[in-house]
């Protein structure tokens, strides 16, 4: 196609006619292309599906590696929270151990401050008082049960009347 002929107001030789009309066939083929490309609804639907089916697929993997990764992390929390339950129940076992240590340490100190009040209570005592405490001790070794009854019995009796009180 020449530019000289076009600009001079000549007339288009046949081979620049020849040239124009196959160009405007192309165009005009690739714009029929497109057009029954447009309304093939079902290749248009095939291929929305296989973009869907290609989404899904990605959305899936991209799932399988979240659930893998949050897998992991639990996995990591739950080890760390077991780890530092152990150390809590080592710290709490060492704390009851020394607990019943000075507990058994309080109670000897405080037995034996008992059984210097006794002895020095026996030591004022009068020896009538003091027989009549050995054979009150002993018999209540005897009869354990009875004398257990009758403590139980007393203790409702008190109950009974400090809850009649409180009702008033």
């Amino acid at each position: 196609m020449s530019h000289q002929s076009e600009g001079e107001g000549s007339a288009p030789t046949p081979e620049e006619l020849r040239v124009r009309i196959e160009h405007t066939r192309e165009e005009l083929g690739r714009t029929v292309e497109e057009l029954a490309a447009k309304t093939d609804v079902k290749a248009q639907a095939k291929e929305k599906a296989a973009e869907v089916k290609e989404r899904a697929a990605e959305a899936k993997d991209q799932a399988k590696v979240k659930a893998v990764e949050v897998t992991g992390q639990a996995k990591e929390v739950a080890l760390e929270v077991t780890e530092q339950a152990k150390e809590k129940a080592a710290v709490l076992k060492e704390h009851a151990a020394e607990v019943k240590e000075q507990a058994a340490v309080r109670a000897a100190l405080v037995g034996d401050q008992l059984r210097e009040k006794a002895a020095e209570i026996e030591a004022k005592a009068p020896k009538t008082v003091r027989d009549g405490t050995e054979h009150a001790a002993a018999a209540a070794r005897d009869h354990r049960g009875a004398v257990l009854v009758a403590a139980a019995v007393a203790v409702a009796a008190l109950l009974l009347l400090r809850g009649n009180r409180r009702r008033r």
